[in-house]
């Protein structure tokens, strides 16, 4: 499994992450928020069978919340983009693995 974190800026509180999977094998990424109160929130995104791209939007979900991990398999791609919220449109690259 490969995990990115993502540091929750005051700037930027959309993301776009894009999932390249050039096996197309059904996978799963689990995403895991900490608020700075120390609680946890965790949440699975599942991608079909079949699909070379699999593209999600994360947002902030709470002003307490200070970063997400984002868990998927070493076979997988992830592309992360912030988005500009006026638009949603990608504006600056994150990460790439």
């Amino acid at each position: 499994m490969k995990s990115y974190k993502y540091q929750w800026t005051s700037q930027y509180y959309l993301l776009h992450l894009q999932f390249n999977n050039p096996s197309r094998i059904p996978f799963e990424a689990v995403i895991s928020r900490e608020f700075s109160n120390g609680a946890h929130k965790t949440e699975t995104e599942t991608a079909k069978d079949g699909m070379d791209s699999h593209r999600i939007l994360v947002s902030r979900s709470h002003p307490k919340e200070i970063n997400f991990t984002v868990e998927y398999p070493g076979s997988v791609e992830l592309e992360i983009y912030q988005l500009d919220d006026r638009a949603y449109y990608p504006t600056n690259p994150v990460y790439k693995s």
